[in-house]
């Protein structure tokens, strides 16, 4: 068996390219299948739909485009399954994210504070879309929760850690592998004030898969850390 931290993985090379290809092009064709209906409806003179029904199509739709386009494009087409990106059992205690889900929550904020405090900048980053769930009433936050706190962490778990990490550990050292992960998917989220925060939740989820052997535990972190973000967007909403 592979030494414990050895990220091993057949999805590199031209197949993790195709796969993120491929999903780049069905989360974006959704968006831009929403942005037609809108100006359709514009120019029909139909009701513009709730801003809290987009947002939970576009959240919960691109995270389910993402999934679809992995196993279209890459599972089944190359005859691997869901364990080859990382979705098994891991190989160390699951307990261990007692601790580790509030020492990279943790290590986030204090990333945040000591690069955005002296440059004057706010350490909250906007995110329109949780704001209209938060801001949609209660059936909305329900499912809003669930899109952020499962949906999209499974989605990006399977894309940033089960695909781009090995794809990048197979041609880097661990270090600069696991940075330039990390920082691939601070930047795709495009909302600079929270790119520290980001950044050291990358890095730490690219660690946690290949401590693990497994992208399960980085799932829950995800999703707890995006629960704990959306509860807090729904409490000040609600102030």
């Amino acid at each position: 068996m592979p030494a414990a931290g050895l990220w091993i993985t057949p999805v590199r090379g031209r197949a993790a390219l195709s796969a993120l290809a491929w999903t780049a092009g069905y989360v974006v064709g959704l968006v831009v299948v929403v942005l037609l209906g809108l100006l359709v409806a514009n120019v029909v003179g139909t009701a513009r739909p709730d801003t809290a029904l987009l947002a939970l199509v576009v959240l919960g739709g691109t995270a389910v485009a993402a999934l679809l386009a992995v196993w279209v494009h890459l599972l089944r087409r190359r005859g691997l399954r869901w364990a080859d990106v990382g979705l098994r059992a891991p190989e160390r205690s699951p307990l261990h994210l007692l601790w580790q889900i509030p020492a990279v929550m943790a290590a986030g904020v204090a990333a945040s504070m000591v690069v955005l405090i002296p440059l004057g900048a706010g350490q909250e980053g906007s995110d329109d879309a949780l704001a209209d769930l938060a801001t949609g009433g209660p059936v909305f936050v329900v499912l809003g929760l669930l899109a952020v706190a499962v949906l999209v962490p499974v989605a990006e778990e399977v894309v940033f850690r089960g695909i781009v990490l090995p794809a990048l550990r197979a041609r880097f050292r661990a270090v600069p592998g696991i940075a330039l992960a990390g920082a691939v998917f601070a930047a795709v989220h495009l909302i600079p004030p929270a790119l520290p925060y980001l950044l050291v939740v990358g890095i730490s989820l690219c660690v946690m898969a290949q401590w693990y052997r497994s992208i399960v535990p980085g799932i829950v972190l995800h999703g707890v850390n995006n629960a704990v973000v959306f509860a807090g967007i729904v409490a000040a909403g609600a102030t």
